[in-house]
């Protein structure tokens, strides 16, 4: 073997080794659950289910040393467009895909990745749930219920659903009676979620300002 021949398969040995550290290390956040951050509070409808991560969009850990040169998304998405292409039965690499691209915030871009992952596997909740919460971070509101009705249908109990259900009811479509209901479900199955104190003041603000409204007319 030539000694150029053999220092480019280093090189692309190096490469492709680097490049799967990289899609590791940014893959260990791809399995939390997306939460809907409201918009006057700074808070995040958190994952209370138990799995990691922020649940806020574009909080990324990069997992990566501190000092290491910046990463090329452009050349994990395209890995992973790769992975997809030669494994198109596996729901798990589109999802993959579709985790990081939301937290690029490339919401278009991760629905669509998201709705591949789901034709193969249409009952996972989680993936359910965070189509809905990147339609409702593209002023689909709607789309995000419907999304999320789904979910509830496979898992009426479904605790990340169900808070983004109160905050995009509370501070999307304005349905205070649906973010109310969602709201008493969720206090019932997780009394301590330390989210519920915080919406329960925006949903009572809500309803007064609703009921003066009225009132005055």
């Amino acid at each position: 073997m030539k000694k150029e021949t053999l220092l480019t398969a280093v090189v692309f040995l190096v490469v492709g080794f680097l490049a799967g550290y990289i899609t590791a290390a940014q893959m260990g956040w791809g399995g939390r659950q997306k939460g809907v951050m409201t918009a006057s509070s700074g808070m995040t409808a958190e994952n209370t289910g138990g799995s990691p991560g922020t649940g806020q969009a574009g909080a990324m850990p990069s997992g990566l040393p501190q000092g290491h040169p910046p990463i090329d998304n452009a050349l994990i998405i395209k890995q992973l467009q790769e992975e997809a292409q030669q494994n198109p039965k596996d729901p798990d690499i589109p999802l993959k895909l579709a985790n990081f691209l939301y937290d690029q915030r490339q919401y278009p871009q991760a629905i669509e990745w998201y709705q591949k992952s789901l034709a193969l596997n249409p009952n996972n909740v989680n993936s359910r749930t965070d189509l809905g919460t990147a339609y409702y971070y593209t002023g689909q509101s709607g789309e995000a219920l419907k999304q999320y009705s789904q979910s509830l249908e496979i898992d009426p109990d479904h605790k990340p659903t169900l808070l983004n259900v109160i905050v995009v009811n509370l501070e999307g479509t304005h349905n205070l009676a649906a973010a109310r209901k969602a709201w008493d479900h969720l206090h019932k199955l997780d009394p301590a979620n330390p989210s519920l104190p915080s919406l329960k003041q925006k949903l009572d603000a809500a309803q007064g300002s609703s009921g003066d409204a009225t009132s005055s007319q």
